[in-house]
């Protein structure tokens, strides 16, 4: 990736690009993205420029949703554990408040409709819509079409909105590689083979009490929606494209108003005329993005299988993951409860969240779970699982 930004005839600097730019992104980008996302997101109607608005992150454009799709002091239903951020997002500008709606037992991503007629009931604010993360973060894996079908359907039901964050949708590493498959090889071959998980690899994994049934990744575009004027997307580059640092991120709607209502005001977060034309080069060279998208995929299922491996031999168990960065473990084992633990992984050099960050329900099962980020050097990722075994054997023997 750096050797393509650094390319000369992506990010020369032009006398074009030092005056301000179209606060939505240029139409040249806007209309790359949305052939990026038609090729590989496979909506139901094709994007085109006039349904996407660039802005510095998909953190600015949830509060940007916020502003232009509720009131303040309204508030929206999230199936938990949720991304922590969704919180600050969607709060600390627009006055939008998030109320957790709780799994199924025995599978982190089922929530039926009685959970979220309870949320909706119970609620201490006026509930205007529904936020989901596909991929999940923390679990890292996929909600199932009729999952999602059922958020969509009951948002309609009830005169309700939906925001999808599908910020790791190309980073679904499991789907992508077993797609991608090279003559005379299996899925296995992208497997990590380091002499550590060959001494690993048969070792059983104790299954989690969550895991439930994993799904392929669907886009909330690909699916026949009920209200897609009142459903809207997230995305952006800082994860599929490892590009956090320059701050770029998609809002998608198939509504004119919306989408001339953000453009309204999305100055307040239109990004450099510069970056506009490193992403341009970028996506128009349409066989580079795709090498990278599979490459780094690949990558991501090689460490998912280092990390799990090892996770495996340490008997730690652990939601199976598909897709993103992360990793949801089960430590319970340590005897501790999960803020003195998480204390004592301080102590022991190691920073891994747990499930209060999450919004987690405040019952013992749902407590002392730990997120793990794994897109990092496998040294690193060694390093940072040496320290947590360290932790937790101490407990043990105490």
């Amino acid at each position: 990736m750096l050797g393509k930004i650094n390319d000369p005839k992506v990010s020369t600097v032009t006398a074009e690009q030092l005056l301000y730019g179209p606060n939505p992104g240029s139409d040249r980008l806007r209309e790359e993205v949305a052939k990026l996302l038609n090729r590989h997101f496979n909506p139901k109607v094709l994007l085109s420029k006039e349904n996407i608005c660039v802005g510095n992150g998909c953190g600015p454009l949830l509060n940007l949703c916020g502003e232009v799709l509720f009131d303040h002091g309204d508030a929206v239903l999230v199936p938990g554990p949720y991304y922590g951020g969704f919180e600050a997002d969607i709060k600390y500008g627009s006055r939008v408040y998030t109320i957790p709606v709780p799994h199924c037992e025995g599978d982190c991503l089922k929530v039926d409709e009685a959970a979220l007629e309870k949320a909706l009931k119970n609620a201490d604010k006026p509930v205007k819509g529904i936020i989901i993360a596909n991929p999940n973060n923390p679990f890292g894996r996929s909600y199932s079409a009729e999952q999602l079908l059922l958020f969509c359907n009951f948002a309609k039901s009830h005169g309700l909105i939906v925001i999808c964050d599908e910020i790791y949708g190309l980073s679904t590493w499991k789907d992508i590689t077993e797609q991608n498959i090279e003559e005379g090889k299996t899925i296995e071959d992208y497997h990590c083979h380091c002499s550590q998980c060959q001494s690993y690899k048969d070792t059983p994994r104790i299954e989690s009490d969550i895991d439930g049934k994993q799904s392929k990744f669907t886009s909330i575009f690909s699916l026949d929606l009920p209200d897609p004027e009142n459903t809207h997307g997230l995305w952006g580059f800082s994860k599929d494209f490892c590009l956090n640092g320059l701050r770029i991120g998609v809002t998608i709607s198939y509504s004119k108003t919306v989408m001339a209502a953000m453009q309204k005001i999305c100055f307040l977060t239109c990004i450099p005329t510069n970056i506009d034309n490193i992403l341009v080069n970028i996506l128009s060279d349409q066989e580079w993005t795709d090498h990278f998208i599979i490459n780094n995929n690949r990558k991501l299922l090689k460490n998912y299988t280092h990390l799990t491996n090892s996770l495996n031999a340490h008997h730690i168990p652990y939601v199976q993951g598909d897709s993103g960065f992360f990793i949801y473990i089960d430590l319970h084992q340590a005897g501790l409860n999960e803020f003195d633990l998480w204390m004592k992984l301080l102590e022991g050099g190691i920073y891994i969240s747990p499930s209060q960050a999450f919004f987690s329900e405040d019952k013992e099962s749902e407590r002392n779970w730990f997120r793990i980020c794994f897109a990092v050097e496998q040294d690193e990722l060694n390093l940072s699982l040496d320290r947590i075994y360290k932790v937790i054997d101490t407990l043990k023997q105490q």
